[in-house]
């Protein structure tokens, strides 16, 4: 009896160790459970709030672009100008269309705009709510972003391998004839008053060329194409290298007449030299033109003005208004004076 009562017992305490094993188990796969689901959540939470930056990044970036271009055109507007304008990008930017450009800083000494964005969401607040991890007790944040970005006079660029004068610059100014952007944006254009001549290797003064058929002090040369097909880069104070003839290259002939009606960056020199026959003209800046005409040999394009050949005889000639407050998106900022062209960059 006693041997069967002995067996009961450890079948019996067999039993309550079991049990007991069971809900070390359940209790452990629980708080697994409960770690694995807030990892999950986390991540979750952790990849829309990385989206969310993201966007705020990006209307960070084009508020500051488009209040820096504001700048660089000659109009920073007022500040709640500046904070609708910034506001209108952090939004567009936006998944949600909703974004906060809550801090917009202007720096005319140092011509920069400086925007700062961060969440906004429609019940009026400023906090990105989580979905997931608020069952781990993390309810959300505030994210931002900013971007800061420069104006000022281009250093560098490629541009169409034409160089001209900086006494034509002088003679536009002179003239009264530098036009606004508006000229072109949002159109239309004005009559032939302020229509610019450019001639190549040009005979009529103040800025004729001496001897005749240089283009020492007047008129404009092709340029050799260092950066590409019909482009050269140019560095203000840099020096580039000129080419012979009045001919286009075969690829600038190809797309002349594209350029009809486009603004055009062509740069200004301020010193001609020719070591061993070859001109080498010295970068003084960049100048911006609305492309109207122009006629070169072999490959000509009326005025669009005047409906007439830009020059005759044997001139060769460019005809275009001059642009003032022109702003390029591209290029290096960090060049001196002031020939109507800036462009914007962001520091970092």
């Amino acid at each position: 009896m006693r041997r069967l009562t002995d067996r009961l017992t450890t079948v019996f305490s067999r039993d309550r160790g079991l049990r007991s094993e069971g809900g070390t188990v359940i209790a452990f796969v629980a708080i697994a459970m409960v770690v694995l689901l807030g990892a999950v959540a986390m991540s979750v939470d952790v990849g829309l709030i990385y989206s969310e930056r993201r966007e705020l990044q990006n209307g960070a970036d084009a508020a500051a672009l488009a209040v820096a271009y504001d700048c660089a055109a000659g109009d920073c507007g007022s500040s709640i100008e500046q904070q609708n304008r910034a506001e209108e990008y952090a939004d567009a930017n936006a998944s949600d269309g909703l974004a906060w450009a809550d801090d917009v800083t202007i720096d005319l000494g140092a011509q920069t705009v400086r925007v700062h964005t961060s969440t906004e969401d429609p019940g009026g607040d400023h906090f990105f709510d989580t979905t997931f991890a608020q069952i781990v007790g993390f309810d959300g944040l505030t994210v931002g972003a900013e971007a800061t970005v420069a104006w000022g006079a281009l250093r560098s660029r490629s541009t169409l391998p034409i160089i001209i004068s900086d006494c034509e610059w002088d003679n536009i100014l002179a003239a009264d004839n530098l036009h606004p952007r508006t000229i072109v944006d949002p159109g239309p254009l004005p009559t032939e008053d302020g229509l610019t001549t450019l001639l190549f290797h040009g005979s009529e003064e103040p800025c004729a060329p001496s001897p005749s058929g240089f283009d020492d002090s007047g008129g404009f040369g092709w340029l050799d194409e260092n950066a590409g097909p019909c482009e050269a880069l140019m560095v203000q104070g840099g020096e580039v290298d000129g080419r012979t003839g009045a001919e286009a290259s075969k690829d600038c002939k190809a797309i002349l007449d594209a350029l009809v009606e486009t603004v055009q960056v062509i740069p200004y020199y301020n010193d001609l030299r020719e070591p061993g026959g070859n001109r080498v003209y010295t970068v003084a800046g960049f100048g911006a033109f609305y492309i109207t005409g122009y006629r070169f040999p072999g490959i000509n394009h009326k005025s669009v003005i005047t409906g007439e050949m830009p020059c005759t005889g044997s001139d060769n000639c460019i005809e275009a208004f001059a642009i003032g407050d022109w702003v390029v998106d591209d290029g290096t900022i960090g060049g001196t004076g002031d020939f109507g062209v800036v462009t914007v960059a962001f520091v970092k």
